[in-house]
């Protein structure tokens, strides 16, 4: 989600939001109606107030600093491009640890207690006619846009379908093991350290086995490609990318989750805490850019 919010700061032609934009409308449609007609029971991630906006720009320059999202970094290491592990495993074992010690705590010392609701529900208003409105709002946007395709990938309509369809699939599935979330990438990192320093076999689920799927999907479909798109890290980047790693890992288990949870999996929803973590994610963005973190 790097290059999407990076487009928005720098206004640059927005094929990449068009894309984030539509898998997250493709969802809002699917997921919602499905859990209004009974099918699928959805959790809503918590917000701890002040304290999830504050850890959502954070994580936006921790993105920045690590030249891309949890998710990219997993998705960039199968491309081969093997200096991103070291931002996999500062973001891995941070999320760990701040899960494990951290996050409690500071919840606690802030008397901040996680309240899951929808923004439908905040403001009594029926879901499925605000989903309309925001779907019709979203159409008339898109109308405008080019059907451009993304360093000679795919087109916008095409990633955001697929993507959107993917996030249905995540939730429709983790339903299964009765943790019924969509896309995300901190609690398999999580579950991925638990396993490793831990020894817990408990820990290996759907989550852990999204997260390393992504590393795996990657390497697949760069090799069907024949190339590795983007250059690998500069040496000189490499200690801004594990303090990226580090930051992105702390604010996502102080959010109870990451870009991807919040942004692929929480906003289709209307989570009221994922529309408070992404603005801030934006911002913590544009900081870095303006600090010329990134070029």
């Amino acid at each position: 989600m790097l290059s999407t919010f990076y487009e928005v700061v720098t206004g640059r032609e927005p094929v990449m939001l068009r894309a984030y934009l539509l898998a997250v409308l493709v969802q809002m449609l699917a997921v919602n109606t499905l859990a209004e007609f009974g099918y699928l029971t959805v959790n809503v991630p918590p917000s701890f107030g002040l304290i999830t906006c504050c850890a959502g720009f954070v994580y936006g320059i921790g993105m920045v600093l690590a030249v891309g999202c949890a998710g990219a970094v997993f998705y960039r290491a199968g491309e081969g491009k093997l200096d991103y592990l070291y931002v996999v495993a500062a973001f891995t074992l941070s999320a760990w640890f701040s899960n494990n010690w951290l996050a409690g705590p500071i919840h606690s010392f802030s008397h901040s207690r996680g309240l899951s609701t929808t923004l439908h529900d905040a403001l009594t208003i029926d879901r499925i006619l605000l989903i309309v409105f925001v779907i019709v709002a979203g159409i008339l946007w898109f109308i405008r846009g080019n059907n451009l395709a993304y360093k000679g990938g795919w087109t916008w309509p095409t990633t955001g379908v697929c993507i959107g369809l993917i996030g249905t699939a995540a939730w429709t599935v983790r339903a299964l093991d009765g943790k019924p979330f969509g896309l995300g990438t901190m609690q398999g990192s999580d579950e991925f350290a638990s396993l490793l320093l831990e020894g817990d076999l408990s820990a290996i689920n759907g989550s852990l086995l999204m997260v390393l799927g992504i590393p795996l999907g990657s390497f697949i479909a760069s090799r069907m490609n024949g190339t590795s798109p983007g250059r690998p890290l500069s040496s000189k980047r490499i200690g801004m990318a594990l303090a990226g790693g580090l930051l992105m890992g702390i604010s996502a288990s102080l959010a109870a989750g990451d870009n991807v949870l919040h942004g692929l999996s929480g906003v289709p929803i209307l989570a009221v805490s994922s529309l408070s973590f992404m603005p801030f994610v934006i911002l913590g963005i544009w900081a870095g850019v303006k600090l010329g973190w990134i070029k």
